[in-house]
């Protein structure tokens, strides 16, 4: 694989990554703790670069959604990658809903 990542992956991150980057469907059944949210960001960035995605919608339990905004994207998403992000609250801002509606533009956009 000629990817150039952010963070240097663990060998077993890697093999799971090297099991999923040509999948349509995918799960990483992984234990907690062991690297799966930095998998994942790289198999974003790479199916990103072969044009396979233009974007992502991360779900994620409510102590845990925070932390792919602050931690897991900003950490592990290739430098060459220019990420549109936004955190949804259950109470918005009219400039937050300004940021959602133009992030879902630009990905339909792109479709």
């Amino acid at each position: 694989m000629k990817y150039k990542f952010k963070t240097k992956p663990y060998k077993h991150q890697l093999v799971a990554l090297e099991k999923s980057w040509d999948k349509d469907e995918f799960a990483y059944f992984m234990e907690m703790g062991t690297g799966k949210s930095k998998v994942l960001v790289d198999n974003m960035a790479i199916l990103y670069d072969k044009g396979k995605i233009n974007g992502a919608l991360i779900i994620a339990p409510k102590g845990v959604y925070n932390n792919w905004y602050t931690q897991e994207i900003p950490n592990h998403l290739a430098s060459h990658i220019q990420p549109k992000m936004v955190l949804w609250t259950a109470s918005t801002s009219k400039s937050i809903d300004f940021e959602v509606e133009a992030v879902h533009n630009t990905i339909l956009g792109c479709m």
